[in-house]
């Protein structure tokens, strides 16, 4: 082959990219991936923002690659990558008490014994249900093509505790859901929380798989981080890429999708390059950038235009700060329990669920919201190479609007310095050592400041698209189009805008190599997912 062609193309060097490059290189193929930035890994991203020395894991803060089959066939951990699991991985905290998140399961029921023991007796009997749901029906789910509506119902309800599966989430907002089981408000939080975190509304009825992993893995699942930064996953893969004869390019951003006879074969790069691809071409970029910015007009049909015009994304996403310290901050309320001092993930200051969905409803309007509460993280306290020694690293979010509707995203040039000072003060109410003093470096990181660094992740959306029951699954980024393959012969899509969505799992990726490998005839490598030999319970 010459050196612009290629047996395959992956458009992005994002997570997904990265995967489904990784899994078609070691089948033999020779892959090229094209990145607009200088580095791999697009929110898979450890970055010195504003001290030298200082590490932070600007979006995917926290992984469950370690329940995925990228990790064990790809082999990660002969590449360096090794997760952490800090043995509480969740500490609930607000004036009026506090609850913990335990790796244990036993441990969590004691924690909210102390709270509800009605709550407890649930909560251990939920657990174990949650596992086996995880396991059996929610892991296989994500990491496979979406089925229709009425062919994925049939399957699950074979399916010891299927039936009761789709009674939940089909018939249930998340909040619902929370209100059922518990009777307490701080643990109804904890539920609710999850569902938060997924970029999800938790008072819309129905609770789509990803929403669901992430509320039942907080309860009943492994957690964990990634020692040295999430971007030594991304580097790993990257690695395995280049060692199966693939090439990662660099600062070289993609401006064109060649299309002909309604084929694609290839991409012309920004600098009016061409590059071939004989085989495949594969968009770690959503849809609307993919059909509506990099392919011809003329050669997009109509009903393909209409759908990527209409495709959503979110009107609220995260405003973070990241902060580099001198000690780490130490929560007052650690004087009753110790172990909230050594959690992995905080949320701290909210009384009830309804805080939650109160800021995500302001955030919704266009109107900073309210700094009730916090979510956030002291990586260092676990992996403390992620700052120079002695010192730490530490990240708090809020829920934001993109567009503020008193000055459009132009706004949040006027206002980050404000809402991080509100930020701190409400952190200091229960870590009052976080002073000016103990501050080394901040560095405000806006909705606009997402957008500017990853343009496929528009509206400052991190999961590059809305997740509601409307848009995943079957639906995700659109019925017809959910299974890798698109209206273009050798065209595929592998990124967070397909299913089973974004965050740290890698399901897009490994699904859309699945895809492209069942349509090129290619004989695959690796086995079959079976969670069961991953997933003990």
């Amino acid at each position: 082959m010459t050196q612009n062609r290629f047996d395959g193309i992956v458009i992005g060097a994002g997570h997904n990219g990265l995967i489904t490059a990784a899994y078609l290189a070691k089948a033999g193929l020779k892959v090229a991936v094209f990145e607009p930035r200088l580095t791999v890994g697009g929110g898979f991203a450890t970055e010195e923002l504003s001290v030298p020395g200082f590490k932070h894991n600007t979006h995917a803060i926290f992984s469950k690659m370690h329940d995925s089959p990228v990790h064990y066939d790809l082999q990660l951990e002969n590449y360096g990558v090794e997760y952490i699991f800090p043995h509480v991985k969740k500490a609930y905290v607000n004036h009026g008490g506090y609850f913990l998140h335990y790796q244990d399961v036993e441990a969590t029921a004691q924690s909210i014994h102390r709270i509800s023991p009605k709550d407890a007796d649930t909560y251990r009997k939920m657990a174990r249900q949650w596992l086996h749901w995880y396991r059996d029906i929610i892991l296989p789910d994500m990491y496979s093509a979406p089925k229709p509506p009425d062919i994925w119902e049939a399957e699950i309800r074979k399916k010891p505790g299927g039936a009761e599966y789709l009674r939940i989430a089909l018939g249930y907002s998340p909040e619902e859901y929370a209100n059922e089981l518990f009777e307490s408000p701080m643990i109804r939080m904890a539920l609710v929380r999850g569902a938060v975190i997924s970029e999800y509304d938790p008072t819309t009825k129905g609770i789509p798989t990803i929403v669901f992993a992430t509320m039942i893995a907080w309860f009943a699942q492994k957690n964990s981080m990634v020692k040295g930064g999430t971007r030594s996953v991304a580097d790993a893969i990257a690695r395995i890429i280049e060692e199966n004869g693939g090439k990662i390019f660099l600062g070289n951003p993609v401006q064109q999708i060649i299309v002909e006879d309604n084929t694609a074969k290839g991409v012309i790069l920004d600098d009016g390059r061409e590059f071939y691809a004989d085989r495949f071409v594969a968009s770690n970029v959503n849809p609307v950038q993919t059909f509506l910015f990099m392919i011809d007009e003329g050669k997009l049909p109509e009903d393909v235009r209409e759908k990527a015009a209409n495709f959503k994304f979110k009107d609220e996403t995260i405003f973070r700060i990241f902060l580099c310290l001198k000690e780490r901050p130490l929560f007052t309320m650690a004087e009753r329990e110790p172990d909230l001092n050594h959690s992995l993930y905080y949320t701290i200051g909210y009384d009830s669920p309804s805080d939650m969905i109160r800021m995500q409803q302001q955030g919704k309007a266009g109107l900073l919201p309210d700094v009730t509460g916090l979510s956030g993280g002291i990586p260092t306290i676990h992996d403390p190479s992620q700052a120079p020694p002695g010192s730490h690293t530490a990240f708090f979010s809020i829920l934001a609007p993109f567009s503020l509707a008193d000055g459009g995203p132009s706004k949040w040039n006027d206002i980050s310095r404000d809402a991080t000072e509100r930020m701190l003060e409400k952190l200091r109410e229960y870590a009052p050592n976080v002073t000016d003093a103990n501050i080394i470096g901040k560095f405000p990181y806006t909705p606009v400041d997402i957008e500017a660094c990853f343009p496929e992740m528009m509206n400052g959306d991190i999961c590059q698209g809305r997740i509601t029951p409307e848009q995943t699954g079957f639906n995700r980024p659109w019925a017809g189009m959910s299974q890798y393959r698109t209206c273009f012969s050798n065209l595929y899509l592998c990124g967070a805008s397909s299913h089973p969505g974004g965050f740290a799992v890698g399901g897009p990726g490994y699904n859309a190599a699945n895809a492209i490998a069942d349509d090129l005839g290619i004989t695959k490598w690796w086995p079959e997912y079976d969670p069961t030999k991953i997933v003990k319970i």
